[in-house]
């Protein structure tokens, strides 16, 4: 089974995108089991978005969906590595996010 020490390589940080509850779930509870965290929240307080930084160093935080997006502009050089939660705990080979999953909506 991946891990998200394993999803970070050698890079600094990556973003990922959270498409479900469902997700977010087993994504929180594999954060935990491997020492991330969200400053010096409990558990119990961590709340699910569409899109979380993950820094090698252990912390996470939220990414506002307007720095996702803009990310993906053809202008938009030295973003951190995007990938897809979901296909990454699934086992999929192709687990990086070429689109932003948030076209033509409001952020």
């Amino acid at each position: 089974m991946r891990t998200i020490r394993e999803m970070l390589g050698t890079d600094e940080k990556v973003w990922v995108y959270i498409d479900s509850r469902k997700t977010w779930e087993r994504f929180a509870s594999k954060a935990l089991a491997e020492g991330f965290h969200f400053g010096v929240l409990p558990f119990e307080s961590w709340r699910s978005g569409y899109v979380i930084a993950v820094h090698k160093s252990g912390e996470m935080g939220h990414l506002p969906l307007f720095a996702w997006c803009m990310s993906f502009s053809e202008n938009c050089t030295g973003s951190p590595v995007k990938m897809d939660m979901r296909k990454y705990l699934d086992g999929e080979k192709d687990y990086i996010c070429h689109v932003s999953h948030f076209s033509g909506m409001m952020v």
